[in-house]
């Protein structure tokens, strides 16, 4: 048995764990129970990726690959950050606005003829509630 962490092949039978075989490495001392590798194989990653640059919904990929959207989504996200570096935020000549504001000047924008690009700041920490949004005038 290879040690999945040494790559020894110096492990023995440690007991059980929930009803699976545990294992111990003689060499490192690492225990472990499952052999096989947990997930979906690299190509279905990439390929999920790879519909979703052509245009394919999320929730069309997650069906085909019977997983929630969310995974989807963050199988997406990981190979972006991995190959993408963060653009360079540019706030200078930028209006912050609160919730009221962003109404008024949706309005006055409808209204009359000034330009201005809205944009929003989301934190890759959802978990927060700190979202920005902005008006960055040309």
């Amino acid at each position: 048995m290879n040690c999945p962490r040494c790559k020894q092949k110096d492990a023995v039978k440690n007991g059980k764990a929930r009803g699976s075989q545990r294992y111990k490495c003689k060499a490192c001392g690492f225990q472990f129970t499952r052999l096989t590798t947990r997930g979906r194989p690299p190509w279905q990653r990439a390929l999920a990726v790879f519909l979703y640059c052509r245009g394919v919904s999320i929730s069309d990929i997650a069906r085909m690959f019977a997983v929630a959207p969310s995974t989807i989504f963050k199988w997406i996200r990981k190979f972006g950050s991995e190959r993408t570096p963060l653009p360079v935020s540019d706030t200078e000549g930028a209006t912050l606005l609160n919730e009221r504001e962003i109404t008024a000047y949706l309005k006055e924008q409808s209204e009359s003829g000034e330009h201005g690009k809205i944009f929003v700041v989301i934190p890759e920490d959802i978990s927060t509630e700190n979202v920005v949004v902005g008006i960055k005038r040309d």
